[in-house]
């Protein structure tokens, strides 16, 4: 193979994978959006809301195993079989290979991005919640079953005894 034909192909992965990270950038951005709640929001909505936060709480590991699969793919490429088949391993060769391996570093962090900025978002939710169930339970209201499922998140949840960089460990 050429370094003509190697560049080429180079790119044609790189374009792959920046668009497969688009697709899960967009669709993480739809699971903020959806985890959106009106101010003026009534119990029944507050209570849908519940159910969607515990779901897309149950999300972040299979999120970062996405995330992870996707640089291991491409990871994977970089055996030394693949490296063994171009015959001309010349400084130009080595050149392409390094801005790959580039690439893939950059896109590793902005999949780890991504995913923290979730948790944070999940976990800002449940925080909300847990404020607004303690201000319901002081006025000697009983909680809907839901809301304590929520609120019990807080109370082992994954970011509030975890550095981001344990956090992300799971990437």
């Amino acid at each position: 193979m050429n370094l003509t034909e190697f560049r080429m192909r180079a790119m044609n992965d790189e374009v792959q994978m920046i668009e497969d990270f688009n697709f899960f950038e967009q669709k993480v951005a739809s699971f903020k959006k959806d985890l959106y709640l009106s101010p003026y929001a009534k119990i029944n909505e507050i209570l849908a809301w519940c159910e969607l936060l515990i779901k897309y709480e149950k999300q972040i590991d299979l999120l970062c195993l996405e995330a992870k699969q996707a640089i291991q793919d491409k990871l994977n490429k970089l055996n030394p079989t693949t490296i063994e088949k171009h015959a001309n391993v010349d400084v130009k060769t080595i050149s392409v290979w390094s801005d790959y391996v580039l690439e893939l570093l950059e896109l590793d962090r902005r999949y780890q991005d991504v995913v923290y900025s979730f948790c944070v978002s999940i976990d800002n939710c449940v925080r909300y919640l847990v404020s607004y169930t303690d201000e319901l339970a002081e006025y000697g209201f009983s909680l809907p079953q839901i809301m304590v499922k929520v609120r019990d998140l807080g109370t082992f949840h994954w970011l509030n005894k975890q550095s981001k960089a344990q956090l992300l460990g799971c990437i």
